[in-house]
């Protein structure tokens, strides 16, 4: 061994070609690539394997690196008592599925919530590699409930000394619960006919009026809710998506200075985020800003998606080739220092290029720094405030005066201390960004963009298609990692993207070969179902075949809309009958977690009329207007004030009943202003169903005023999505005035 082998304990990292595994071959710690000699050796030396997922661009895994593996001490603890790995999970999503999933199993059993992120600390028995602990982060103090790192490992190493067995067993419990959530084996059924339209009224219901998107912070884009609004939510649901993705443009959330789109936003009105930006996020992006600017003829979200692909191609793509992971959040250790500014500085610089002072002033104002600062690094608290650009109204955006100022700051920042780039090209996110061009330039008529997808995917096809088949990542001229499903779904996509585009032959041809090799690879004929990676792994405790979308849309869902494509575009019939096959064998999956599957659902629509026998009788349409309403009525349901509650009456002539059974074919929204609480448990109607195709009934959703000190009148909007015969109408508004008397709830 030589001398920088002695000093550096991750010698055995120095040749991977992952930028997150060669930033940890300097560390003390002896860290093994995910490998057979590194489960050999922990068998032989009778300890657990610890196991670390992050990625290159992930700000707390740099922290955790920083304060634990960069430590000798802590370092010399874990190579005593562990065999440590580490494996950068974009690299390897088939072994971070695993023990993500074994990470919300375990925290949900320990903790009493499912939690999980990034870096992954798992802690493995070393015959079959079975977690028997998972957890994140862990502090080098105890901080925020959790033990410091070191006092992990010692009780990790105690346990494992002393009770052996009971770990094993506890490993064996957590891989036969991953086992049954990843590799389950459901009846197959028929599709609800109405699944996608009840789950897009779902995101109805859950929409965050104020700021745009779903949930509170922090606050994820979710481009697969958008998608599916836009297939199955109908006119309202066309709204939602429009005033979501342009409160997200106008947020910090969006690069204002540079394009392009953060990870996501740490509070939930998309004002600072996260600062990593991601290949994927930009890609499934920007194709939505493109439909959505071309169908309403909206020139703030066609200059945000010119601007996001222009990122792009500036930033992370390889000259006419493909396009690299991403760019990391921090610069020089410290969170935003690449993106945030003071007013001083930016005057500085807009002065310094002759920008008058009218005009400065005019960019601090439509900026918002005009105002407080917004941002300071939580980790560097000492440093002065700063702040993080936003957009005060859309049509900022669209004045020449500020994107002339735009252009100068950027300019400017490229001489600042530059993030880090994570330089490698995955094959899947590829397709992803090759589709995001195509799309975009069909939505928009932009040719150079369709010009830019083709030459990706012509590289592509030249640097990851191998004579031992294609690969899933390349870096420095050398393609590696056999490819996923997710990666040969991404890229067949791409090719159908370009053919829509071109309806040259080979785009075709090419998609078609891509689902030959998929099908061959992934795809059980037996059961329906489609595994993620090959078989033949003997390290992975289980073949996983999820269905659940996460970040970028699962394997499954990419090679369901291959195969709706590729018979749109006059595919044999024996691919009809595997979309079929497939989708049966998903029914259950459906059912019971819908809004995981968003991908899938988006498709159902269109894969509906082409296998009409996957699924329940009826058509799965969202009528594209909505019914009229006459005053406080809805075809056959009253709605009214009464009692201190909001209250729908179903007569017989409703006919609300979904016709897959299922008594939640109407759905209802009551939205209030501030200081009024609705009785949580609403969505979720109960009324009485006649033993025929009616419900009938009371159906009331209790309302109260928080301490009010004196009669108030307020207008309630309650919205109602009618479902009959399988087809579900687009939702329905009407306004009730709710009276409080100055003693109904006070003291609630």
């Amino acid at each position: 061994m030589s001398g920088s082998q002695v000093q550096s304990g991750g010698y055995r990292l120095e040749k991977e070609d992952s930028p997150y595994l060669l930033q940890h071959a300097g560390n003390p710690v002896e860290w093994w690539p995910w490998c057979p000699e590194a489960f050999e050796v922990a068998r032989k030396r009778n300890v657990p394997i610890f196991l670390s997922i992050g990625y290159a661009t992930c700000h707390w895994c740099h922290v955790m690196e920083h304060e634990s593996f960069e430590n000798a001490e802590r370092a010399a603890q874990l190579n005593a008592s562990f065999v440590c790995i580490k494996i950068d999970r974009e690299q390897r999503p088939d072994v971070d599925v695993i023990y993500m999933q074994a990470c919300q199993i375990y925290t949900q059993a320990t903790e009493g919530r499912a939690s999980g992120g990034w870096p992954l600390s798992a802690f493995l028995e070393p015959s079959k590699g079975r977690p028997f602990f998972v957890g994140t982060y862990y502090p080098p103090q105890p901080a925020w409930g959790r033990p410091s790192f070191q006092q992990l490992l010692d009780s990790i190493s105690n346990s494992w000394s002393t009770r052996e067995t009971v770990m094993i067993e506890q490993s064996q419990r957590i891989a036969d619960a991953v086992k049954s959530t990843l590799a389950s084996d459901h009846p197959h059924g028929k599709v609800s006919a109405t699944i996608a339209a009840r789950a897009a009224l779902q995101l109805l219901q859950i929409e965050d009026r104020e700021h745009g998107g779903f949930g509170s912070a922090p606050k994820f884009p979710q481009p697969s809710y958008f998608s599916l609004l836009l297939a199955a939510g109908g006119d309202q649901g066309e709204q939602v998506v429009r005033s979501s993705l342009t409160k997200m443009a106008c947020g910090g959330v969006f690069d204002q200075v540079a394009g392009g789109f953060h990870r996501y936003s740490v509070d939930e009105a998309w004002m600072i985020p996260h600062f990593e930006k991601m290949l994927y996020d930009n890609a499934l992006l920007a194709p939505l800003y493109a439909q959505v600017a071309a169908k309403k003829h909206d020139p703030f979200l066609r200059q945000i998606c010119e601007r996001t692909l222009q990122f792009v191609d500036r930033e992370l793509a390889l000259p006419h080739g493909g396009f690299y992971c991403a760019l990391d959040a921090d610069v020089d250790g410290k969170e935003g220092t690449g993106h945030a500014w003071t007013p001083e500085r930016t005057r500085t610089v807009l002065q310094n290029a002759g920008i008058t002072a009218l005009d400065q002033e005019l960019l601090l104002e439509v900026t918002r720094m005009d105002g407080a600062a917004n941002f300071r690094d939580p980790h560097h608290p000492n440093d002065p405030p700063t702040w993080v650009l936003q957009m005060r109204d859309p049509a900022d955006a669209l004045n020449e005066t500020v994107q002339r100022a735009f252009d100068i700051l950027h300019q400017n920042r490229m001489t600042w201390p530059q993030p880090f780039r994570d330089d490698k090209v995955l094959l899947g996110w590829n397709g992803l960004m090759i589709e995001g061009f195509a799309e975009s330039g069909r939505w928009l008529e932009n040719e150079e963009w369709k010009v830019r997808a083709e030459e990706a995917a012509n590289w592509i096809f030249d640097n990851l298609r191998t004579a031992d088949g294609w690969m899933r990542c390349w870096r420095s001229s050398r393609a590696s990692i056999p490819a996923t499903l997710e990666d040969i779904a991404g890229i067949a996509n791409a090719c159908m993207s370009i053919w829509r585009n071109s309806k040259q032959p080979t785009w075709l041809e090419r998609a078609g070969e891509l689902y030959s090799n998929a099908r061959e690879t992934f795809f059980d004929s037996t059961y329906g179902r489609w595994s993620d990676v090959r078989a033949g792994d003997s390290m992975l405790f289980v073949r996983p075949r999820s269905c659940n979308d996460g970040a970028v849309p699962c394997g499954t869902s990419s090679i369901l809309r291959l195969m709706t494509a590729l018979i749109q575009a006059g595919a044999d019939r024996s691919l009809r009958s595997d979309l079929s096959f497939s989708l049966q064998s998903l029914a259950t999956n459906l059912t019971e977690q819908p809004l995981s599957m968003a991908n899938t659902l988006s498709l159902l629509p269109l894969a509906q009329t082409i296998v009409p026998e996957a699924f329940t009788a009826g058509a799965l349409v969202v009528s594209s207007t909505s019914m009229p309403s006459k005053g406080n009525r809805i075809e056959g349901l009253e709605i009214r004030w009464q009692n201190g509650a909001v209250e729908i009456v179903a007569e017989a002539s409703a006919e609300v009943l979904a016709n897959d059974g299922s008594p939640r074919g109407l759905g209802v929204r009551v939205l209030a202003p501030s200081g009024i609480d609705i009785d949580a448990t609403y969505p979720t109607p109960t009324l009485t169903h006649d033993g025929a195709k009616y419900l009938t009934g009371l159906f009331r959703i209790p309302v109260r005023h928080r301490n009010i000190a004196a009669a108030r009148d307020v207008t309630l909007l309650v919205t109602v999505s009618i479902c009959r015969n399988g087809v579900c109408a687009a939702p329905q508004s009407v306004k009730l005035q709710a009276k409080f008397e100055a003693n109904f709830t006070k003291g609630d």
